[in-house]
């Protein structure tokens, strides 16, 4: 579907592929300045534990402020954790150098957010083509076949804004995935989205999953997307509160009723499965 092709090296700088998990975070604390008077930092995220196997797509969810966000901005090298590791497909995020923590950022990681970040004033094909342009690496056609991939080779030479909502998000997939990457982290990806195009842009990345064996790191606040992962990974207050393998929208509400305590078939910093749900 997206013409994904054998990978080439990319040097050994940023860590070399391995057969391990995609993801793995051990022991993760993100804490944020000192309050006055020699109060204790705010901590964002307090020793979050999550693996995270190839070819999984895991949900994280949460209420506003449980660390969902920090979470993903750790995970993706975005930010450094205070203490506790990341490793991206065996690559110690903390023992890189800030040019080789971008270049795996380039290389190996997809970002899908709700603000999408499109560039107004290029062509949905230059968008989807950016991250190419900006690792010195030919086109050799991917970005039409990504966005042929996702409906839309014919708005090719169309700008952003004569798009719908639900066009630019596969616009943002499309980019997303046109480095080959080894995990997409979409922040939200359908929060401003109707029911019916929210569905499609998540059968998407399902697809991804299922077809193409990449793997997918959701945060989201929806019940409902988060029925299209393998597992939903609860956070509550910075900590890993459990988590609920094949997730449906009614078990979802009901652990996100309840955050202080665990589905009654949830498991805590347990290996995400990798198995398919449709």
């Amino acid at each position: 579907m997206f013409g994904f092709r054998r990978r080439r090296d990319r040097g050994e700088a940023a860590g070399a592929y391995d057969s391990g998990p995609a993801l793995v975070l051990d022991a993760v604390t993100r804490s944020y300045g000192t309050a006055r008077d020699g109060g204790a930092a705010a901590v964002a995220l307090d020793a979050v534990s999550l693996t995270v196997p190839r070819g999984g797509f895991v949900a994280v969810m949460g209420s506003s402020g449980s660390g969902k966000s920090t979470l993903l901005r750790c995970a993706a090298g975005l930010d450094r954790p205070t203490s506790g590791t990341v490793r991206i497909g065996g690559a110690d995020l903390a023992r890189l150098k800030p040019a080789e923590l971008t270049r795996l950022r380039r290389d190996r990681v997809g970002f899908v957010f709700q603000s999408l970040n499109l560039v107004p004033s290029l062509s949905v094909r230059e968008n989807v083509a950016l991250p190419l342009l900006l690792a010195d690496t030919p086109d050799d056609g991917r970005a039409l076949a990504g966005l042929a991939a996702v409906g839309l080779a014919d708005r090719a030479e169309d700008v952003p804004a004569r798009l719908s909502g639900g066009q630019r998000q596969r616009v943002a997939i499309a980019r997303a995935l046109v480095t080959e990457p080894e995990v997409i982290f979409a922040d939200e990806p359908t929060a401003a989205l109707d029911p019916a195009t929210a569905d499609g842009v998540l059968a998407l990345l399902r697809r991804v999953v299922d077809d193409h064996g990449r793997t997918v790191v959701l945060v989201t606040h929806d019940p409902v997307a988060a029925q299209w992962a393998d597992r939903a990974v609860f956070l509550d207050a910075g900590r890993l509160a459990g988590t609920l393998d094949r997730p449906d929208a009614a078990s979802v509400r009901a652990a996100l009723g309840a955050p202080d305590r665990r589905p009654a078939h949830a498991h805590a910093g347990s290996p995400v499965s990798p198995a398919g749900r449709r």
